[in-house]
């Protein structure tokens, strides 16, 4: 059977992030209709003390570029993700390694010696702070709720199949609180814990097999081609 129409593919992440994504599967799948609707944005803050310490920990490009908002210096640095260590080796960091994700990181910290910081925002899936004695942490960007745009709900709330990608379970939860309808609605996550977020269970799904963005892009292209 050969489909006529393709789901509308909705963006929630940050806008650079999405155009990121939204770059990716259009280069596996041109004919997408893709909207960007970011659910949260970035403000970066300025801590009032930037920690000292011999390596740094990013999770996020957004920890990358706030920890140099906030005025730090190029450093040693473990990274979680490729985007994450590429824009940290392009702002002139020494990038010891570039991990899948952060449990993947976590037997390279323990066995660190010197001292660790790690980077992050106010919302964070994880406090290596408590897990590690020599870790400590600084917070350098936030991400509030914004809410999704009009033609995202008007989007939402039409006849019409929508397959978003989510990819953390925070954007989880602040999507479930909006989605007006399970009627049509297709949800690819990025993690097993981001999927346990969604409070309506009775949805679609697809898991990434990686918690990374190729793995969020086969995730998403399966469960469009069983809608």
């Amino acid at each position: 059977m050969v489909k006529t129409s393709l789901p509308l593919v909705l963006l929630t992440r940050p806008r650079a992030a999405a155009e990121r994504f939204a770059a990716m599967l259009w280069a596996e799948r041109p004919d997408l209709e893709i909207m960007i609707s970011p659910i949260m944005e970035i403000v970066y803050l300025k801590p009032k003390v930037l920690p000292q310490a011999e390596v740094l920990i990013f999770s996020s490009v957004h920890g990358v570029k706030g920890y140099i908002a906030a005025g730090g210096a190029p450093a040693r640095a473990y990274c979680v993700g490729v985007a994450t260590g590429e824009c940290a080796h392009t702002a002139g960091f020494d990038v010891l390694q570039i991990a899948p994700d952060l449990e993947r990181l976590k037997p390279v910290l323990g066995q660190e010696e010197r001292s660790l910081l790690q980077v992050r925002g106010v919302h964070a899936t994880a406090d290596l702070v408590a897990e590690f004695g020599h870790v400590k942490s600084v917070i350098v960007y936030d991400q509030p709720s914004i809410g999704l745009s009009a033609a995202a709900k008007g989007a939402l709330a039409s006849s019409r199949s929508v397959v978003v990608p989510l990819f953390s379970p925070r954007s989880v939860r602040a999507f479930a609180a909006e989605a007006l309808r399970l009627d049509g609605l297709y949800a690819a996550y990025i993690s097993e814990a981001a999927k346990a977020a969604w409070e309506l269970p009775s949805i679609a799904a697809e898991t990434a097999e990686t918690p990374d963005a190729q793995g969020m892009v086969v995730a998403t292209l399966k469960l469009i081609d069983k809608v």
